[in-house]
């Protein structure tokens, strides 16, 4: 199952299965990741299963999304171990081989998954 790590620094506050789900980030308690932070709006940003890919949303947040250092305009498909970054916390989105259509994953190095095109 897919997850998110959410941190500020080295320090791990939690890690959240993204199942089917839209898992909803921001400053409001009636998020699913609540991010205590004034630079985070009460609604930021969206992660979300489309068929088989993740991926995440900016939700017209005042200070943006960033996805490994570069700023999201909409949404952006994830990868394994990509870091968004949400005013001061990073969260790491981990994707799990059985996340993916079954039979299309051969190998994961370095946190790169290797697909059979033919399958």
């Amino acid at each position: 199952m897919a997850k998110v790590i959410v941190m500020i620094g080295d320090r791990v506050l939690r890690e959240i299965h993204v199942g089917k789900q839209t898992i909803r980030i921001g400053r409001d308690a009636s998020n699913d990741v609540q991010l205590e932070n004034p630079a985070v709006s009460r609604f930021h940003a969206e992660i979300y299963r489309q068929e088989h890919p993740f991926f995440v949303e900016d939700k017209n947040s005042t200070n943006g999304t960033f996805v490994n250092g570069s700023r999201i305009r909409w949404k952006s498909g994830l990868r394994n171990n990509d870091r968004i970054t949400i005013g001061r916390h990073t969260l790491v989105f981990k994707v799990e081989p059985s996340d993916l259509p079954d039979g299309r994953i051969m190998t994961d190095i370095d946190g790169t998954l290797v697909i059979d095109p033919e399958k």
